[in-house]
């Protein structure tokens, strides 16, 4: 029997305890902003909930999502770039690496791990901080008051990876972040109006045509860049294929052109909200640069939610999740799970094990650039502190992005 509408009992910002009848609906502005208190709710009393307005089931405690990432005999990758991005998929000829389960993703595994080993990550450190401190100087430039997300945090990623695949700078500044945006709404497509659905069409068209001519310009005249590391790349005599390469070119552009900069500006807000944890940057940044950016993946996961399969009907918490049922595993809950995680609700940088954080994901979907996008993330937040060291948030409450999927902020006035 479907759970659709229980008991909440949702832990309010000022310490009461209020007791309501209400679905669990990620489409509320409440949840939105304040997710947490609906999440502990959820792991206590509806563990395995079916959202009504999605048609999808959802888990919420850590070791069932952990059984989501590792057990791709009951919850299988198959269908999250159809799910996610319908007909906006720009490459729908292959399956995409985060839609495929073994063997097949062990395969494309292997040869894309080439561009992410841990010494050409090394070989492009120097050209990352050279352009976080140009993107510093043009902030500086503009006067001691910015956006930290839309003028700073925003562009780091968009840069970033654009060096990394060998794009041009000029358009990714224009175009990545516009290609980003317009994608992240596709899931919302059954709601759209048609003009947000023609624009979505274009930037698919546009992404897809910018790549496809950028691979086979890097057959041509193979450079440093990731895209001809992956032209280049072979294991036992099988190279990637030019829809494959486009493929992961394109899943490279659009995760590390958007939840980077979550991860930065959510990083900043946590430590302005927790002095000692400020403090200790401040003193010693190379030191304390990877557990911020680990602790607030954590404590602020940039995705609420992996999507998987079901491949056969699913017993759960005395619910039943039918084969072929989508399901939302919500690593943000999970992230958050006191019987996993001790003291979950605290933002801790010397917290032991935090490594445990499933916003990464797990087993064979780790994520594929975790390393560079700590060493990024890392760099970005510890340069603007070290560089404006009065920096300061103007407003007291954040808002954050209207979206069910992504956990990231709006926006961020500062001042320094």
């Amino acid at each position: 029997m479907k759970t659709s509408v229980i008991q909440l009992t949702l832990d309010l910002l000022n310490g009461a305890d209020m007791t309501v009848a209400l679905e669990f609906n990620p489409f509320l502005r409440d949840y939105q902003q304040n997710p947490h208190g609906y999440y502990r709710t959820m792991r206590n009393e509806a563990p395995a909930y079916y959202i009504e307005p999605l048609n999808v089931w959802a888990l919420f405690r850590y070791d069932d999502v952990v059984d989501t990432l590792r057990r791709p005999d009951l919850y299988s990758s198959r269908d999250w770039i159809r799910n996610t991005l319908g007909e906006y998929d720009p490459v729908p000829q292959v399956t995409n690496l985060i839609a495929m389960d073994p063997p097949d993703h062990t395969r494309i595994r292997k040869l894309a791990n080439k561009a992410f080993l841990p010494g050409v990550i090394r070989k492009m450190e120097g050209d990352i901080r050279a352009l976080i401190e140009e993107l510093l100087d043009e902030v500086q430039d503009r006067g001691r008051e910015f956006d930290f997300v839309h003028d700073y945090a925003a562009h780091v990623p968009v840069n970033v990876t654009a060096k990394i695949l060998g794009a041009d700078e000029r358009t990714a500044r224009n175009e990545f972040k516009r290609w980003t945006m317009d994608l992240l709404r596709a899931p919302s497509r059954s709601v759209l109006p048609q003009e947000d659905l023609d624009q979505i069409k274009r930037s698919m068209t546009e992404l897809r045509e910018y790549f496809t001519e950028l691979i086979e310009f890097r057959r041509r005249n193979p450079g440093n860049d990731l895209v001809s590391v992956l032209v280049q790349a072979e294991e036992d005599s099988q190279a990637l294929t030019a829809d494959e390469i486009l493929s992961l070119a394109f899943i490279l552009q659009f995760g590390g052109s958007e939840t980077p900069s979550h991860l930065i500006s959510s990083s900043l807000l946590n430590l302005f909200d927790h002095p000692d944890a400020m403090a200790a940057v401040k003193a010693d940044p190379a030191k304390t640069a990877d557990a911020v950016i680990d602790e607030t993946f954590r404590y602020s996961s940039p995705v609420h939610f992996v999507s998987r399969t079901a491949t056969q009907d699913i017993e759960i918490h005395g619910q039943t999740i039918p084969k072929d049922s989508i399901v939302m595993a919500y690593i943000s809950s999970a992230n958050r799970d006191e019987t996993v995680i001790e003291d979950p609700d605290t933002f801790d940088i010397t917290r032991k094990g935090n490594s445990r954080h499933l916003a990464l994901g797990l087993g064979t979907h780790y994520c594929l650039g975790a390393l560079l996008g700590k060493m990024m993330c890392g760099t970005a937040l510890t340069r603007a502190l070290e560089r404006m060291p009065s920096l300061q948030p103007i407003h007291e409450t954040p808002e954050w992005m209207p979206s069910y999927w992504v956990r990231g902020l709006n926006t961020f006035p500062v001042r320094y």
